[in-house]
């Protein structure tokens, strides 16, 4: 099986390249991930992921969780395979949430439960430091993993760097750090160095995973569709 998470940047770099790059994913993917899920990229995607309808062994159920900030919407969204079984789609926007809700899916890949957690945490402040709503935020993502039944993964866009506390509570609470695992050097790109180039941030993005899951690859390709990369893990 495999997951890709992606902040998209709602498109806005290069969206036939990242079109098209997603269109060739679909093939290999089985569940999307995406944060800054916007506008035309939605109608586009629409149509390549949720074209398979009539087959179900090629086709995605779509969940969107739609959220406002000052500066615009940027909804997060999960597509994942119609041939897993018992498909359920959560969403959590209470306290330490509000501006940052994680949505995620729960389903079966022939006996095994899986839950993908979807998050997308807070850009300001910029410099992606603890704060005490992230740490909060992490803290929370920790307790619902902790309650559900089976494996879980939990990724996105973060919105902080490798040293805070906010993403050591993982490691500390017995999830794999795929980006430290497998020494990741960065998930972000020149479109992003670009615009705050006094303040080259490397990271924003993570992977983590239960220790009952089996990893067998995790990449972050290079590309300049959005600026951020996208993540894909492997798992059996």
């Amino acid at each position: 099986m495999k997951i890709l998470f992606y902040n998209l940047n709602r498109g806005r770099n290069d969206l036939d390249g990242l079109v098209n790059f997603l269109d060739f994913q679909k093939n290999l993917v089985d569940v999307f991930c995406f944060q800054e899920f916007e506008n035309e990229i939605e109608e586009r995607l629409n149509k390549i992921l949720l074209g398979f309808q009539d087959n179900v062994e090629k086709g995605f159920t779509k969940f969107k969780f739609k959220k406002k900030r000052d500066t615009g919407d940027f909804d997060n969204c999960i597509f994942v395979s119609s041939k897993f079984h018992d498909i359920k789609f959560y969403e959590i926007s209470e306290e330490g949430f509000n501006k940052a809700p994680i949505i995620w899916v729960s389903f079966f890949n022939r006996n095994s439960k899986w839950n993908i957690l979807n998050f997308h945490g807070l850009p300001e402040p910029g410099d992606k430091l603890d704060t005490e709503e992230r740490v909060l935020a992490s803290q929370k993502i920790i307790e619902i993993s902790k309650n559900l039944e089976g494996k879980v993964v939990v990724g996105g866009d973060f919105n902080l760097l490798p040293e805070t506390k906010s993403i050591k509570l993982f490691e500390e609470n017995n999830f794999s750090n795929l980006i430290k695992d497998f020494k990741i050097d960065t998930t972000r790109n020149e479109n992003a160095w670009k615009l705050y180039p006094d303040c080259k941030q490397l990271f924003a993005d993570y992977v983590f995973t239960s220790k009952n899951c089996n990893v067998l690859d995790f990449e972050v390709p290079k590309n300049l569709y959005s600026d951020h990369l996208p993540m894909i893990i492997e798992i059996s």
